[in-house]
């Protein structure tokens, strides 16, 4: 009998043990591409920040493409930056898109859901690039008008 106990205890161990470090495993995954999408991030911004030293804007990429009306996808830091460095231009942005239209880091008044009947504007900028694609096929079923990552407007200019 005390032989079965120990087993059976051994046997809840190794399990419990296992799934630690399944967790574990699932955690690292997860932190290694946070790390990705941070990094990412840096290349984008210090490749803005050395057009910015040109002298050059993303506002010529919008005039370029005669997108004079734009709506941002995703209401975070890189919408911010979006909405500082075309703030005073002639390009002017109609709405925001976001599954959490309560974000308070928005500052766009008007922010609605993916799933939401979007107004017409000339093109969406998705700024959470790194899911582009998938954010992509959510909105094509709502909109007609070109959809475009933050990433290629920057990288254009």
């Amino acid at each position: 009998m005390r032989l079965s106990l120990g087993i059976t205890a051994l046997g809840s161990m190794t399990a419990s043990y296992f799934m630690t470090c399944k967790s574990k495993k699932k955690e690292i995954e997860g932190l290694k591409s946070r790390i990705e999408v941070l990094s990412d991030h840096f290349q984008l911004l210090n490749h803005w920040l050395e057009i910015k030293h040109e002298g050059k804007s993303v506002v010529s990429y919008f005039e370029e493409m005669e997108y004079c009306h734009i709506a941002i996808y995703g209401m975070a830091e890189l919408a911010n930056r979006l909405t500082e460095e075309l703030s005073g231009s002639s390009i002017s942005i109609d709405y925001g898109i976001d599954r959490d239209i309560s974000c308070s880091l928005a500052r766009i008044d008007t922010v609605y859901f993916p799933e939401d009947h979007l107004p017409e504007t000339d093109v969406i900028i998705v700024t959470p690039y790194s899911s582009f694609e998938s954010i992509k096929m959510i909105l094509e079923k709502q909109v007609h008008c070109p959809i475009v990552s933050l990433e290629e407007v920057i990288w254009s200019v």
